[in-house]
């Protein structure tokens, strides 16, 4: 992939993310719906003012504010950018199953601690090019599959299309299935929802995906 490309696909990414957060933000706030042609110009232009180099408006910086967000954020992983896009835009048929954030969670906190030197043990290093983590995580996602929860077979599927074809400057697994966003947010819920249950949807015109910290109900939705 061209290397140009390769940098500039992250910053749309997060610009686009962050036009869809701030969207919803707004939202929040003035407790004001959206309809769909409003939102999409809205994530459109806030897209391309993220995008825009400083130095255009005068500015002493050459870079976009999309890059300085990245710098902060790093790449988000195709895990999280999907589920904000599936929350966060109106797909009201979308809902995880219940042990998906506490198969996060474990993932996370068995990933993260040895990877940071904690042991000689490094998991992470199963991300490059490993066959077995690989075939792992297919079996995982037809496991999914066959349990009838689709939404987890394409994320996990689009994240290992991704990493196949190094859709991000990473090229270890790893880092295309967890974030350590994903993983702060899936240890929350996995708490929250052990200790308290998972509440469920007041309605069937709710979002589904209900008690996620990245749910919103119907009345939320960003271009609906």
């Amino acid at each position: 992939m061209n290397l140009n490309l390769l940098y500039q696909i992250p910053l749309i990414e997060i610009s686009l993310l962050t036009s869809i957060a701030f969207l919803h933000f707004v939202r929040a706030v003035f407790n004001s719906g959206h309809g769909a042609v409003s939102g999409v110009l809205f994530v459109v232009i806030a897209s391309i003012v993220l995008l825009t180099p400083f130095n255009l408006i005068g500015a002493p910086w050459n870079l976009p504010f999309a890059a300085y967000i990245r710098g902060v954020t790093g790449d988000l992983s195709i895990t999280t950018m999907m589920l904000i896009l599936f929350t966060w835009t109106g797909i009201g048929a979308f809902r995880i199953a219940s042990g998906t954030p506490i198969l996060i969670a474990v993932s996370a906190i068995f990933l993260y601690p040895f990877a940071l030197g904690l042991t000689m043990f490094d998991p992470y290093v199963w991300g490059y090019q490993s066959m077995i983590f690989v075939g792992a995580v297919l079996v995982i996602a037809a496991i999914y599959f066959f349990t009838r929860n689709s939404w987890e077979t394409l994320i996990i599927s689009l994240a290992v299309i991704a990493w196949s074809i190094h859709w991000h400057e990473s090229t270890n697994l790893w880092d295309y299935l967890l974030d350590p966003f994903l993983a702060v947010w899936a240890i929350i819920i996995s708490i929250r929802w052990i200790l308290w249950g998972r509440p469920e949807p007041r309605s069937d015109s709710d979002w589904s995906i209900d008690a996620s910290v990245m749910s919103r109900r119907k009345g939320g939705r960003m271009f609906g």
